[in-house]
């Protein structure tokens, strides 16, 4: 059973579109925000503690590929702060950040099949988080502007240039700067460094822009 259990976890599809199913239910159906507000801040505090909780449990928890700071899992964390401290400035581009995030989280997968279960969990929920952070927003008719929408691509640049640093300085491979992440996405088609990265990166900012139009257009 719990093999089974396990193996179902691993099928990513499967997972996202079950958990995608879910989403569509309560953005057609749930109108109270501060329920949902309240249900996601249960399932970000969950998800943040539970995962590092096993992998350090384990002893399977390793500085160059677990810290958040791939752009879902930093821009999940900075939404968790959002309870605790007043970070309205932030919501533009926490916004621009999860609707694109979560999405390409449900159709690709950084994760190959040897990874301890708790991340492919931590991976779902974090993304899940994302949706239904957007869903939220939208449904209190938050509203994005240009200057937000460019603010928040130099906040991105600069992190960006960042994490490059980083990845030199520690050997990891956050955004996928170095090289292609593993498991089953996008990038398996696409051409060795710098050709993939050229193409995410383009694509993230087309994503951008699409969540932008929405935000601009919600009344």
């Amino acid at each position: 059973m719990i093999l089974f259990l396990e193996n179902l976890l691993r099928s990513h599809l499967l997972i996202c579109i079950f958990l995608a199913v879910i989403l569509l239910a309560v953005f057609l159906m749930a109108n109270d925000t501060n329920r949902l507000s309240l249900i996601l801040f249960i399932s970000l505090s969950s998800n943040f503690l539970l995962f590092n909780y096993f992998l350090i449990a384990s002893d399977n928890y390793n500085y160059t590929v677990h810290l958040p700071l791939h752009l879902c899992y930093l821009t999940e964390i900075v939404i968790l702060c959002t309870y605790f401290l007043n970070l309205k400035f932030m919501l533009p581009w926490l916004i621009l950040n999860s609707l694109g995030g979560g999405i390409t989280g449900f159709t690709n997968s950084n994760l190959g099949q040897d990874v301890h279960i708790i991340e492919y969990i931590h991976l779902y929920l974090s993304h899940f988080n994302l949706l239904l952070f957007s869903i939220i927003m939208f449904k209190k008719k938050f509203i994005i502007n240009k200057i937000d929408f460019y603010k928040s691509i130099i906040i991105n640049a600069s992190i960006f240039f960042l994490i490059i640093w980083l990845n030199n300085l520690i050997g990891s491979n956050y955004w996928f700067t170095i090289d292609k992440p593993p498991g089953t996405n996008l990038t398996n088609i696409l051409p060795d460094w710098p050709g993939y990265l050229i193409v995410m990166i383009l694509i993230g900012i087309f994503s951008y822009f699409a969540t932008y139009r929405l935000f601009k257009l919600n009344r």
